[in-house]
């Protein structure tokens, strides 16, 4: 029941990509660009991006300690009631699942990769790489830095909340850092990012087949948000927080680009005939 309320909140909250992926299939990329990018800007930028972020995210682990008074007044009763479920995980296996939601989260970093096996995305790396460096540089700000990120929202690790649990782990400053989950959204930054771009690629899809892959691109930030709340690093709420947090990022900075692609576009459009004895040729410029 408490995984099926994680599940709910996580699909809700990426409801809109669905629909959103489906809107436009006007671009050919046989025949012109999907996205327009200027490589050195959006890459470099992001790149910038990333390293502000990497110090946003050191710098959360400097938080002040959780004192003793602080871990003694926690509380299960002042714990929502559909965030419990990170009160009632086994002790045991925390490092197991951190370890098992670590191996998901490295390998939906590196996913987008796979797209320059084929020709049709090896044309345009460098494109989608700067887009790609870009997406986590937003990610990690909002992370380190947004109005609701663990920048600013101090919130206390469910493991805090087991008296058995190493006394270091519980009173460190990183304990602090339960909103929002960072491993979550990450993930879902690869997935859906990937996703988006295989489907920007592919206008010949039909809409069940968007929604078929948009759903696949949930699963593995899905798992690793149940992993996560195994492992006592965050409560549900937490992780769906940062489902919708990367699947946002992943989704609409794809879309961007490609609209601004859809308000510069140039295609050149050559054709000919010949009928009656007589042959003809021609072409068109769009702009």
């Amino acid at each position: 029941m408490k995984f099926s309320l994680l599940l709910s909140l996580c699909l809700l909250a990426t409801t809109p990509f669905f629909a959103q992926a489906n809107t436009d299939k006007k671009i050919d990329p046989k025949t012109e660009k999907v996205y327009r990018v200027k490589p050195l800007l959006t890459g470099g930028l992001g790149l910038g991006g990333m390293i502000v972020g990497t110090i946003g995210i050191e710098r959360l682990r400097d938080k002040p300690l959780v004192t003793d008074n602080e871990l003694q007044g926690l509380s299960r009763e002042d714990v929502p009631g559909f965030d419990r479920w990170g009160l009632d995980q086994d002790l045991d296996n925390r490092e197991d699942a951190e370890h098992a939601s670590d191996l998901v989260f490295n390998g939906a970093v590196l996913l987008p990769l796979t797209l320059f096996v084929s020709k049709k995305f090896r044309k345009d790396w460098l494109d989608i790489t700067s887009m790609y460096i870009a997406t986590h540089a937003l990610n990690s700000t909002t992370y380190g830095f947004g109005p609701f990120g663990a920048g600013v929202v101090d919130r206390i690790r469910p493991i805090a909340y087991y008296p058995d649990a190493d006394y270091g782990l519980r009173s460190q400053g990183n304990a602090r850092n339960s909103f929002f989950s960072g491993h979550v959204s990450t993930t879902a930054v690869g997935t859906f990012f990937f996703t988006k771009v295989l489907s920007d690629y592919n206008p010949q899809w039909m809409g069940w087949q968007r929604a078929l892959a948009f759903g696949a691109a949930a699963i593995p930030p899905l798992y690793v948000a149940v992993q996560r709340v195994r492992a006592l690093k965050h409560f549900p709420s937490d992780t769906a927080v940062g489902f919708a947090v990367g699947a946002f990022f992943g989704v609409m900075t794809p879309q961007v680009h490609k609209n601004w692609q859809r308000k510069h576009r140039t295609k050149l459009s050559i054709g000919g005939g010949y009928s009656g004895g007589v042959g003809n040729g021609g072409f068109v410029l769009t702009f």
